[in-house]
C-alpha cells in the first residue's frame, strides 16, 4: 500500500478543512451551552470586568462571516503577500547561484555544527522583522544545508523552529515590549504604586536564552541530519569559478554600499537621513523599532530589493542575466509552484479567522488564568502552573499581546505577592508563550512553514511528517525554558540591570 495512504497520512490541506469543520460545530455545541468567561480589565488603578463569550458559526451571523468575508479573510492573511515579495529577492538569488555560491564559502570556512548554532541564532535574532525571518530564513536554509550535505527539510524546519521560538525572546526592545509594560504597569501599582517597571529589566535573561536556545537547537538539528541525511537535488548551474569570483566580489561590494546606505537613513539628525525612522516616537528604540516605523514595516521589502540587486550584479557578472527579459524569467522561475501553497495558505486563512471569530481561544484562555487565579498557588508551584497554562494558552491565542491583556489583570498580583518581580513574571511569560508557537495550527507563519515544506518534498508531503520533525524541537525547547525559569529563579541570578527574580 502506498504510504500516502496509509491512516493519518493527511495531506495539510484536509487538516485544515477537517480542523475548520471542528470550529464550526465546536462553536455552535458551545454557545448553545453558554461557554464564557470573565476578563478583568486595569485602567488608572481600578479594575473591571466584562464577559467573553463563544460566538457560533452555525448562527445567522456565523453563516453570513463564513460566505461574506471569505474572501477578505484570505487577501488579509498576512503572509500572503510576505511570500511573494520574499521568494522574489531569495528565488532570484537561487537562480542565478549567488545564495549557493555564498553557502559553498561558508562551507569552507565554517564547520557543520558551527554553522547550525549561527545559522540558528541569526533567525532567533532577526525575529524583530517576523516576515523576514520566516519568509527569508526557511528558503535559505534549504540552500545552505544542502551545501552541508544535509537535508533540506531538516534545515527549513530548524530555521523554523529557531524563529518561532525566538520570536518572543529577541534582543532587540520593540515596540511590543513596551506596549507589554505599559499594560502591566496598571496591575503592578494596584500591589505597589512606587515600583518601577524597567524597560530592560530581562536583558540578561534574553540574550542567555537567546544563546542557549541557538545551542539546543542546533544540537538537535544535528541529530535529526544524522537520521535523515537526504540531499534533495537542486539546479546545477555551470558557472567558471573565475566568473564565480567576479561576480561574488561585485555582488558583495553592492551589498556593503547598500548596507552602508540603509544604516544612513535610521541614523537622524544627518543630512537627508532618518527618512525610515518613525518621527511621531520621542524614544529612537521606538522610531527604530515602533510598530509604525518604515523600517520595520518595510525591512522584508528593502531585504529582498537588495537581494534582487546583488542576484542582478552576480547573474550579469556570470552571464546568467543577459538581459532584462533573463531577470523576468528567473523571477517567474522561482515563484513556480507556488499553486499548493495559495492553496494552503487560503483553507488555512480561513480556519484561523473562523476560529479567532467564534472567540474561543480567548474564553479557553482567561478560564485557565483564572482558574490559576483562584487556586492561588505561590512561588514555585505558581512558576510551574502558570507555564503550563500559558504554554496551552499560546495554542489557541499565539498573539503575544492579546494573551498578555488576558494574563496581566489576575495574574501580576499574584506573581507580586509571592515576590516575584514583574520583568522575571514577564520573561517567563515570553518563555512559555514561545515554546508552543511551532506545534500550533492558529499560528499563521506555520502555514507558512508547511507551504515550503511542500515546495521541497511533493511526494512525502503529510501533516504527520510535519508534526515528527517538529516534535523533537518541542520537547528540547521545552525543557531548555522549564530549565531557564526555575534555574535562574532557584540561584536568584539578575535578569536584567539591578533587576532580580524575586522582590
Amino acid at each position: 500500500m502506498d504510504k500516502e495512504n496509509k491512516k493519518g497520512e493527511l495531506h495539510p490541506v484536509w487538516f485544515f478543512v477537517i480542523l475548520s469543520v471542528i470550529t464550526i460545530v465546536l462553536s455552535a455545541i458551545l454557545s448553545f451551552f453558554g461557554f464564557q468567561g470573565t476578563q478583568t480589565d486595569v485602567s488608572l488603578g481600578s479594575s473591571s470586568t466584562s464577559l467573553l463569550t463563544v460566538e457560533s458559526l452555525l448562527s445567522g451571523s456565523g453563516i453570513k462571516f463564513i460566505v461574506s468575508e471569505s474572501i477578505n479573510n484570505f487577501l488579509k492573511f498576512t503572509p500572503l503577500g510576505t511570500i511573494i515579495i520574499g521568494l522574489a529577492g531569495v528565488g532570484l538569488m537561487i537562480k542565478t547561484g549567488l545564495l549557493k555560491s555564498i553557502c559553498k564559502r561558508l562551507n569552507k570556512i565554517i564547520p557543520r555544527k558551527t554553522m547550525f548554532f549561527i545559522f540558528s541564532l541569526l533567525c532567533i535574532i532577526m525575529g524583530f522583522s517576523v516576515d523576514f525571518s520566516f519568509v527569508i530564513m526557511i528558503p535559505v536554509a534549504a540552500i545552505l544545508f544542502t551545501e552541508y550535505k544535509r537535508s533540506q527539510v531538516v534545515g527549513m524546519t530548524m530555521a523554523f523552529a529557531s524563529v518561532a521560538a525566538g520570536t518572543n525572546i529577541n534582543i532587540f526592545l520593540t515596540s511590543i515590549d513596551y506596549s507589554l509594560i505599559e499594560l502591566a504597569k496598571s496591575s503592578v501599582n494596584l500591589v505597589d504604586s512606587n515600583y518601577s517597571y524597567g524597560y530592560a529589566g530581562n536583558l540578561f535573561f534574553v540574550v542567555i536564552s537567546s544563546l542557549l536556545l541557538a545551542l539546543v537547537i542546533s544540537i538537535i538539528t544535528e541529530i535529526i541530519a544524522r537520521k535523515k541525511p537526504v540531499r534533495i537535488g537542486t539546479e546545477e548551474l555551470e558557472i567558471s569559478e573565475k566568473l564565480d569570483k567576479i561576480g561574488f566580489k561585485k555582488s558583495l561590494l553592492a551589498f556593503v554600499i547598500m548596507c552602508v546606505l540603509l544604516v544612513y537613513a535610521i541614523i537622524p539628525g544627518l543630512p537627508l537621513s532618518g527618512f525610515l525612522l518613525d518621527s511621531s516616537q520621542n524614544m529612537y528604540i521606538n522610531k527604530l523599532f515602533g510598530a509604525n516605523s518604515p523600517f520595520v514595516k518595510g525591512f522584508l521589502y528593502i531585504a529582498s530589493l537588495i537581494f534582487i540587486i546583488c542576484a542582478f550584479i552576480y547573474g550579469t557578472a556570470t552571464k546568467q542575466i543577459k538581459n532584462g527579459k533573463d531577470m523576468i524569467k528567473h523571477i517567474q522561475s522561482s515563484l513556480n509552484g507556488l499553486g499548493e501553497m495559495l492553496l494552503l495558505i487560503f483553507v488555512a486563512s480561513q480556519f484561523i479567522a473562523l476560529f479567532k471569530y467564534t472567540n474561543i481561544g480567548n474564553v479557553v484562555t482567561v478560564n485557565l488564568f483564572n482558574l490559576v487565579a483562584d487556586i492561588k498557588p505561590s512561588f514555585i508551584i505558581l512558576l510551574l502552573l502558570s507555564f503550563v497554562v500559558i504554554a496551552i494558552s499560546n495554542i489557541f491565542v499565539p498573539s503575544l499581546s492579546t494573551k498578555w491583556t488576558l494574563f496581566v489583570p489576575k495574574m501580576m498580583p499574584l506573581f507580586m505577592k509571592s515576590n516575584i518581580t514583574p520583568e522575571f513574571t514577564g520573561a517567563m511569560f515570553r518563555l512559555a508563550s514561545s515554546v508552543t508557537n511551532i506545534i500550533s495550527p492558529i499560528f499563521s507563519y506555520f502555514v507558512v512553514y508547511l507551504g515550503f515544506i511542500g515546495l521541497y518534498s511533493k511526494n512525502d508531503f503529510t501533516i504527520r511528517k510535519c508534526y515528527k520533525m517538529l516534535i523533537p524541537y518541542f520537547i528540547a525547547i521545552l525543557i531548555l525554558w522549564l530549565f531557564i525559569v526555575f534555574g535562574w529563579y532557584v540561584l536568584k541570578a539578575p535578569i536584567g540591570p539591578n533587576v532580580f527574580p524575586t522582590i
